[in-house]
Protein backbone atom coordinates (compact mmCIF):
# COMPACT_ATOMS: atom_id res chain seq x y z
CA UNK A 1 0.00 0.00 0.00
CA UNK A 2 2.87 2.23 -0.76
CA UNK A 3 2.12 5.90 -2.26
CA UNK A 4 2.82 9.29 -2.47
CA UNK A 5 2.42 11.13 0.64
CA UNK A 6 -0.73 13.51 0.21
CA UNK A 7 -2.08 15.87 2.36
CA UNK A 8 -5.84 17.49 2.06
CA UNK A 9 -6.57 20.60 4.25
CA UNK A 10 -10.35 20.84 5.76
CA UNK A 11 -10.90 23.97 7.78
CA UNK A 12 -8.30 24.63 9.33
CA UNK A 13 -6.82 20.89 9.57
CA UNK A 14 -4.29 19.23 7.16
CA UNK A 15 -5.00 15.80 6.90
CA UNK A 16 -2.41 13.12 5.50
CA UNK A 17 -4.46 10.69 3.04
CA UNK A 18 -1.80 7.90 4.32
CA UNK A 19 -2.92 5.51 5.19
CA UNK A 20 -6.63 6.31 3.31
CA UNK A 21 -9.19 8.55 4.83
CA UNK A 22 -12.71 6.86 6.08
CA UNK A 23 -15.78 9.24 5.73
CA UNK A 24 -18.55 7.68 7.94
CA UNK A 25 -22.00 8.16 6.32
CA UNK A 26 -25.13 9.35 8.60
CA UNK A 27 -27.80 9.58 6.17
CA UNK A 28 -30.26 11.60 7.91
CA UNK A 29 -33.40 10.11 5.23
CA UNK A 30 -36.43 7.75 5.69
CA UNK A 31 -35.40 6.34 2.18
CA UNK A 32 -31.22 5.98 2.04
CA UNK A 33 -30.91 2.28 -0.34
CA UNK A 34 -29.33 1.10 2.94
CA UNK A 35 -31.70 1.08 6.00
CA UNK A 36 -28.70 0.57 8.66
CA UNK A 37 -27.74 4.02 7.52
CA UNK A 38 -30.93 6.05 8.22
CA UNK A 39 -31.27 8.24 11.07
CA UNK A 40 -34.11 10.22 11.66
CA UNK A 41 -34.24 11.65 14.59
CA UNK A 42 -31.69 13.30 17.27
CA UNK A 43 -30.85 10.21 19.32
CA UNK A 44 -29.75 7.93 16.62
CA UNK A 45 -28.09 10.93 15.07
CA UNK A 46 -25.97 11.69 18.11
CA UNK A 47 -25.19 7.14 18.73
CA UNK A 48 -24.01 7.13 14.68
CA UNK A 49 -22.17 9.97 15.45
CA UNK A 50 -20.86 8.88 18.49
CA UNK A 51 -20.12 4.97 16.69
CA UNK A 52 -18.13 6.49 13.98
CA UNK A 53 -15.70 8.46 15.94
CA UNK A 54 -15.57 5.33 18.10
CA UNK A 55 -14.49 3.50 15.27
CA UNK A 56 -12.01 5.71 13.53
CA UNK A 57 -14.00 7.91 11.45
CA UNK A 58 -11.68 10.58 9.92
CA UNK A 59 -14.38 12.62 8.22
CA UNK A 60 -18.05 12.46 9.32
CA UNK A 61 -20.43 12.70 6.02
CA UNK A 62 -24.23 14.19 6.17
CA UNK A 63 -26.59 13.07 4.07
CA UNK A 64 -30.25 14.61 3.99
CA UNK A 65 -31.54 13.83 0.13
CA UNK A 66 -31.23 10.75 -0.81
CA UNK A 67 -29.87 10.32 -4.29
CA UNK A 68 -30.32 6.42 -4.67
CA UNK A 69 -30.99 4.71 -7.79
CA UNK A 70 -34.67 5.30 -8.04
CA UNK A 71 -34.64 8.96 -7.37
CA UNK A 72 -31.63 9.19 -9.86
CA UNK A 73 -34.13 7.29 -12.86
CA UNK A 74 -36.68 9.68 -11.89
CA UNK A 75 -38.76 6.98 -10.38
CA UNK A 76 -39.43 8.56 -7.48
CA UNK A 77 -39.15 12.11 -5.72
CA UNK A 78 -36.45 13.92 -4.12
CA UNK A 79 -36.93 15.76 -1.45
CA UNK A 80 -37.38 19.36 -1.43
CA UNK A 81 -34.73 21.83 -0.80
CA UNK A 82 -36.60 23.29 2.43
CA UNK A 83 -37.14 19.59 3.67
CA UNK A 84 -33.53 18.63 2.97
CA UNK A 85 -32.20 21.41 4.98
CA UNK A 86 -34.43 20.99 8.06
CA UNK A 87 -33.14 17.00 8.20
CA UNK A 88 -29.77 18.84 7.49
CA UNK A 89 -29.54 21.38 10.13
CA UNK A 90 -30.89 19.19 12.66
CA UNK A 91 -27.87 17.07 11.98
CA UNK A 92 -25.71 19.47 11.75
CA UNK A 93 -26.88 21.18 15.41
CA UNK A 94 -26.54 17.86 17.01
CA UNK A 95 -22.87 17.31 16.39
CA UNK A 96 -21.85 20.91 17.01
CA UNK A 97 -23.33 20.72 20.23
CA UNK A 98 -21.40 17.44 20.65
CA UNK A 99 -18.48 18.83 20.90
CA UNK A 100 -17.45 16.38 18.26
CA UNK A 101 -14.03 17.73 16.27
CA UNK A 102 -13.69 15.46 13.07
CA UNK A 103 -14.34 17.41 10.38
CA UNK A 104 -17.64 17.31 8.91
CA UNK A 105 -18.85 17.03 4.98
CA UNK A 106 -22.44 17.81 3.83
CA UNK A 107 -23.44 15.83 1.10
CA UNK A 108 -25.54 17.94 -1.29
CA UNK A 109 -26.17 18.67 -4.90
CA UNK A 110 -27.83 22.02 -4.03
CA UNK A 111 -26.08 25.39 -3.74
CA UNK A 112 -28.61 26.82 -1.35
CA UNK A 113 -27.96 23.88 1.07
CA UNK A 114 -24.14 24.06 0.62
CA UNK A 115 -23.71 27.98 1.60
CA UNK A 116 -26.08 28.01 4.38
CA UNK A 117 -24.03 24.85 6.03
CA UNK A 118 -20.87 26.63 5.56
CA UNK A 119 -21.81 29.81 6.89
CA UNK A 120 -24.25 28.57 9.76
CA UNK A 121 -22.49 25.80 10.55
CA UNK A 122 -18.83 25.82 9.25
CA UNK A 123 -18.76 22.53 7.47
CA UNK A 124 -15.34 21.61 6.36
CA UNK A 125 -16.30 20.16 3.06
CA UNK A 126 -19.01 20.04 0.01
CA UNK A 127 -20.04 16.48 -1.33
CA UNK A 128 -21.50 17.05 -4.19
CA UNK A 129 -23.33 14.34 -6.40
CA UNK A 130 -24.44 17.26 -9.16
CA UNK A 131 -20.98 16.86 -11.45
CA UNK A 132 -20.09 19.93 -10.39
CA UNK A 133 -22.87 22.45 -11.54
CA UNK A 134 -22.11 26.08 -11.98
CA UNK A 135 -24.04 27.37 -9.07
CA UNK A 136 -22.36 24.93 -6.97
CA UNK A 137 -18.93 25.93 -8.18
CA UNK A 138 -19.49 29.84 -7.50
CA UNK A 139 -20.14 28.38 -3.42
CA UNK A 140 -17.60 26.54 -3.45
CA UNK A 141 -15.21 29.23 -5.03
CA UNK A 142 -16.92 31.99 -3.20
CA UNK A 143 -15.67 29.86 0.53
CA UNK A 144 -12.88 27.93 -0.68
CA UNK A 145 -14.05 25.16 1.31
CA UNK A 146 -12.78 21.86 -0.08
CA UNK A 147 -14.52 20.03 -2.60
CA UNK A 148 -15.68 16.41 -3.64
CA UNK A 149 -16.25 16.77 -6.98
CA UNK A 150 -18.06 13.70 -8.55
CA UNK A 151 -18.30 12.25 -11.81
CA UNK A 152 -22.26 11.62 -13.05
CA UNK A 153 -22.19 9.80 -15.84
CA UNK A 154 -25.93 10.69 -16.05
CA UNK A 155 -24.92 14.36 -16.34
CA UNK A 156 -21.67 13.61 -19.24
CA UNK A 157 -23.19 15.31 -22.38
CA UNK A 158 -19.34 14.17 -23.72
CA UNK A 159 -19.53 10.94 -23.03
CA UNK A 160 -18.58 7.94 -25.27
CA UNK A 161 -18.13 4.14 -24.97
CA UNK A 162 -15.36 3.99 -23.05
CA UNK A 163 -15.99 5.35 -19.50
CA UNK A 164 -12.42 5.30 -18.27
CA UNK A 165 -11.78 8.04 -20.82
CA UNK A 166 -14.87 9.95 -20.11
CA UNK A 167 -13.94 10.46 -16.86
CA UNK A 168 -10.29 11.49 -16.98
CA UNK A 169 -12.02 13.83 -19.21
CA UNK A 170 -14.36 15.30 -17.18
CA UNK A 171 -11.90 15.44 -14.34
CA UNK A 172 -9.52 17.14 -16.41
CA UNK A 173 -12.01 19.53 -17.60
CA UNK A 174 -13.55 20.27 -14.16
CA UNK A 175 -10.70 20.32 -11.75
CA UNK A 176 -8.85 22.80 -14.18
CA UNK A 177 -11.91 25.20 -13.78
CA UNK A 178 -12.03 24.87 -10.07
CA UNK A 179 -8.13 25.82 -9.49
CA UNK A 180 -8.70 28.77 -11.51
CA UNK A 181 -11.48 29.91 -9.56
CA UNK A 182 -9.21 29.63 -6.92
CA UNK A 183 -10.11 26.52 -5.29
CA UNK A 184 -7.34 24.89 -3.86
CA UNK A 185 -8.33 21.55 -2.36
CA UNK A 186 -10.40 19.20 -4.82
CA UNK A 187 -10.97 15.56 -4.10
CA UNK A 188 -12.47 13.50 -7.29
CA UNK A 189 -14.87 11.00 -7.23
CA UNK A 190 -15.67 8.35 -9.92
CA UNK A 191 -19.31 8.14 -9.25
CA UNK A 192 -19.65 4.73 -8.84
CA UNK A 193 -23.64 3.74 -9.90
CA UNK A 194 -23.93 7.28 -10.94
CA UNK A 195 -25.41 7.16 -14.96
CA UNK A 196 -23.25 3.51 -14.57
CA UNK A 197 -23.71 0.17 -15.27
CA UNK A 198 -22.44 -2.39 -12.74
CA UNK A 199 -19.75 -3.65 -15.39
CA UNK A 200 -19.01 -0.10 -16.25
CA UNK A 201 -18.46 0.62 -12.69
CA UNK A 202 -16.54 -2.56 -11.89
CA UNK A 203 -14.30 -1.32 -15.06
CA UNK A 204 -13.30 1.72 -13.47
CA UNK A 205 -12.60 0.37 -10.30
CA UNK A 206 -10.41 -1.91 -11.70
CA UNK A 207 -8.50 0.75 -13.54
CA UNK A 208 -8.84 3.55 -11.00
CA UNK A 209 -5.26 4.22 -11.02
CA UNK A 210 -5.26 6.04 -14.48
CA UNK A 211 -7.42 8.84 -12.61
CA UNK A 212 -4.29 9.97 -10.23
CA UNK A 213 -3.23 11.63 -13.72
CA UNK A 214 -5.89 14.34 -12.91
CA UNK A 215 -3.46 15.17 -9.89
CA UNK A 216 -6.24 14.94 -6.97
CA UNK A 217 -6.59 12.93 -4.45
CA UNK A 218 -9.16 9.75 -5.22
CA UNK A 219 -12.16 9.38 -2.73
CA UNK A 220 -14.07 5.53 -3.39
CA UNK A 221 -17.48 5.03 -2.31
CA UNK A 222 -18.58 1.30 -3.38
CA UNK A 223 -19.98 0.55 0.00
CA UNK A 224 -22.92 -1.48 -0.29
CA UNK A 225 -23.52 -0.33 -3.04
CA UNK A 226 -25.41 -2.64 -6.28
CA UNK A 227 -21.56 -3.49 -7.60
CA UNK A 228 -21.30 -5.09 -4.43
CA UNK A 229 -24.24 -6.89 -4.44
CA UNK A 230 -25.63 -7.94 -7.37
CA UNK A 231 -22.94 -9.80 -8.93
CA UNK A 232 -23.53 -11.92 -6.47
CA UNK A 233 -27.43 -12.14 -5.69
CA UNK A 234 -27.26 -10.23 -2.56
CA UNK A 235 -28.85 -7.62 -1.16
CA UNK A 236 -27.29 -4.07 0.33
CA UNK A 237 -27.55 -5.94 3.87
CA UNK A 238 -25.56 -8.89 3.10
CA UNK A 239 -23.03 -7.76 1.17
CA UNK A 240 -20.50 -6.38 3.77
CA UNK A 241 -17.85 -9.04 2.78
CA UNK A 242 -18.23 -8.12 -0.79
CA UNK A 243 -18.01 -4.15 0.18
CA UNK A 244 -14.80 -4.98 1.78
CA UNK A 245 -13.41 -6.90 -1.09
CA UNK A 246 -13.85 -3.90 -3.42
CA UNK A 247 -12.53 -1.21 -0.91
CA UNK A 248 -9.66 -3.05 -0.94
CA UNK A 249 -8.74 -3.48 -4.40
CA UNK A 250 -9.89 0.81 -4.50
CA UNK A 251 -6.97 1.60 -2.11
CA UNK A 252 -4.82 -0.78 -3.99
CA UNK A 253 -5.77 1.39 -6.97
CA UNK A 254 -4.78 4.36 -5.22
CA UNK A 255 -7.85 5.80 -3.45
CA UNK A 256 -7.07 7.86 -0.64
CA UNK A 257 -10.17 8.57 0.92
CA UNK A 258 -13.34 5.95 1.44
CA UNK A 259 -16.70 6.76 1.76
CA UNK A 260 -18.04 3.91 4.04
CA UNK A 261 -21.22 2.32 6.42
CA UNK A 262 -18.97 0.40 7.95
CA UNK A 263 -16.22 2.17 9.68
CA UNK A 264 -14.76 -0.25 12.38
CA UNK A 265 -13.92 -3.72 9.92
CA UNK A 266 -12.60 -1.05 7.10
CA UNK A 267 -10.59 0.43 9.30
CA UNK A 268 -9.53 -2.96 10.61
CA UNK A 269 -8.82 -3.87 6.96
CA UNK A 270 -6.42 -0.93 6.28
CA UNK A 271 -4.55 -2.08 9.27
CA UNK A 272 -4.18 -5.30 7.85
CA UNK A 273 -3.04 -4.09 4.19
CA UNK A 274 -0.72 -1.81 5.58
CA UNK A 275 0.75 -4.68 7.94
CA UNK A 276 1.40 -6.81 5.02
CA UNK A 277 2.69 -4.16 2.87
CA UNK A 278 4.99 -3.05 5.58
Amino acid sequence: MRRMDQSIRLGSRLLRLNPPLLMAIINVTPDSFYASSRTQDSGAIRSALQQAVTEGADIIDIGACSTRPAVQSSAEQLADEQLEWERQAMALQVIRQSGVQVPISVDTFRPGIAQRAIEEYGVDMINDVSGGSEPMLDVVAKYNVCYVLMYNRSHDLHKTDNILCDALGFFSRKVDELHRRGVSDVIVDPGFGFGQTVQESLELLTNLRTLQHVGCPILAGVSRKRMAYEPQGLTPETCLEQTLRLERLAVEQGATVLRVHDVGVTRAMIRTMQTVNG
